[in-house]
């Protein structure tokens, strides 16, 4: 077959503090790869780099990219079917317009979405928008079972595990697709069908912006059950682990095709078991590459000690971020978030030690939070700045679909599905919070905001006082407009945004 696959703009909600900007769409590359090796002759539209300067207001936001009616004039018109990846369910307001543009242009054509966010609302994708099957979870397997029976012209698509469809109105879901388990046996990303240059000079990168960048998976999956996370529904609770000589050839192919020096894990939990890091690291430096790699979505703490912090140093692993969530020790109970403060110490102590660049993700407002919740963080944050870490990414929190908080708030009344609700993860990132994206049953939207500012300013005042130096080091990094930590991440994002208004 001939097949298109779509990546399509997201949006992103110029006054949140935490902005959102595109990247390399690892999983959409694993896809085409996967598709190619059956034979299949795969092209990509990249919606968000045709167009990587035009930037549509589409009501409180914008989205970067071809807007959905250039999309549909841009569709191969001799492709037989699309595929469309929908990773975050606040892009999905979109994307379904972007769905219908094309159906509405080419009604033979079938067209297949994936994703994340089709993965957690299956039967609200379909009947939202004209698709003709969902590829849940894991896609590569699925992709290539549903691809050769729709060349092959079959009809018993329900015997095809891993999907769902509409069949005369009626919703259908497929049995769950067993997990892949040879990870080392995937094709790597097609990324011959991208520009990965392109989006490094874009600025469109995941993490901090050192170098030519290009994405990495060393890992799948996580044996935990974290109440506000995804990964149960996406991936099961398996974590699969390739070869760490895979990984590092991988890593070398891409520094010497693209000059990559840059390689951000998009792994959920990569620092799993001490084995595999140390094997990697070993593998790294036998290869003698002058890189930098990091850890930006959040590892475990567990296995990092003063041997696995000194391989980090040695072979470029600069910045890595865990993700404690939360300072209460009751809050991390009830949402299931198995950490102990004793680890995270350990671990971010022996990070400081090799002067690594040390983040942590905390979250406030889960629905049961409290004021003795948060005032824990409050202290937990002065804590970990004293001890060495040098960020402190806090969101709200926000339900994400398909994850048991989600289920919860949803059974209680809560939450009613909606294109509105999909966009809250946006709004909940704005300076002040507002009462509409707020589940906490005991504070106010006015009450977690005055939170908000307490734990970032307890922390990086304690940073700043414990380290002085750091303040005036980010004052010359944003002043040269280079990224070494989330910090310069906002604060070069703030004044771009200065310079735009002024030159306007």
């Amino acid at each position: 077959m001939r097949i298109q696959l779509l990546h399509p703009p997201i949006y992103v909600n110029k006054r949140a503090v935490q902005a959102t900007r595109p990247s390399l769409p690892l999983g959409l590359a694993y896809v085409a790869a996967a598709l190619r090796e059956d034979g299949h002759d795969v092209s990509v539209l990249d919606a968000v780099l045709r167009k990587p300067d035009q930037q549509t207001v589409d009501g409180p936001l914008q989205y970067i990219g071809l807007r959905p009616e250039e999309i549909a004039e841009a569709i191969d018109p001799d492709a037989d079917a699309i595929g469309v990846s929908v990773m975050f369910s606040f892009t999905w307001p979109l994307a379904k317009r972007i769905i219908r543009g094309v159906k509405e242009r080419y009604p033979d054509k079938a067209v297949v979405a994936g994703g994340e966010h089709c993965t957690g609302m299956p039967e609200y994708s379909l009947r939202g928008a004209p698709i003709d099957y969902v590829v849940l979870g894991e896609g590569e397997a699925t992709a290539q079972e549903l691809f050769r029976a729709l060349s092959e012209g079959r009809t018993d698509l329900d015997q095809v595990p891993g999907l769902a469809f509409l069949s005369d109105g009626r919703f259908v879901k497929t049995p769950t697709r067993e997990r892949i388990r040879e990870v080392d046996a995937l094709r790597r990303p097609a990324w011959d069908l991208f520009d990965p240059q392109a989006y490094y000079r874009m600025g469109f990168v995941f993490g901090v912006d050192a170098g030519m960048t290009m994405p990495i998976l060393a890992t799948r999956g996580c044996p935990y059950e974290c109440t506000y996370c995804s990964n149960a529904m996406m991936w099961g609770r398996r974590w699969y682990a390739r070869d760490p000589a895979h990984v590092a050839d991988e890593i070398a192919a891409y520094h010497h095709e693209y000059g990559a020096t840059n390689f951000p894990f998009h792994d959920l939990t990569a620092i799993l078991k001490k084995s595999w890091i140390v094997a990697f690291c070993e593998e790294l430096l036998r290869r003698g590459l002058c890189i930098t790699w990091q850890l930006p979505s959040g590892t475990r703490c567990e296995v990092v000690d003063e041997e696995v912090a000194f391989l980090l140093r040695r072979t470029g692993g600069s910045s890595l971020t865990f993700a404690p969530e939360s300072g209460s020790a009751r809050t991390r109970a009830l949402i299931k978030k198995k950490m102990s403060e004793e680890d995270l110490m350990r671990a971010v102590r022996a990070c400081a030690a090799e002067r690594l660049n040390i983040s942590t993700f905390f979250v406030i407002g889960f629905p049961h939070d409290t004021r003795e919740d948060l005032n824990a963080s409050v202290r937990f944050a002065v804590r970990l700045a004293t001890a060495g870490v040098n960020d402190i990414a806090l969101s709200l929190f926000f339900p994400i679909p398909n994850t048991e908080l989600y289920e919860e708030l949803v059974a209680a009344g809560r939450i009613v599905p909606s294109d509105d609700f999909l966009l809250t993860p946006l709004f909940a990132m704005e300076p002040v919070i507002r009462d509409e994206v707020n589940y906490c049953r005991g504070l106010s939207a006015r009450q977690l905001t005055w939170f908000k500012y307490k734990i970032l300013g307890a922390f990086y005042l304690t940073s700043f006082l414990v380290r002085p130096w750091r303040f005036f080091q980010i004052l010359w990094n944003v002043a040269r407009g280079r990224e070494t930590c989330k910090l310069d991440i906002f604060l070069n994002s703030r004044k771009r945004r200065l310079l735009e208004k002024f030159r306007a």
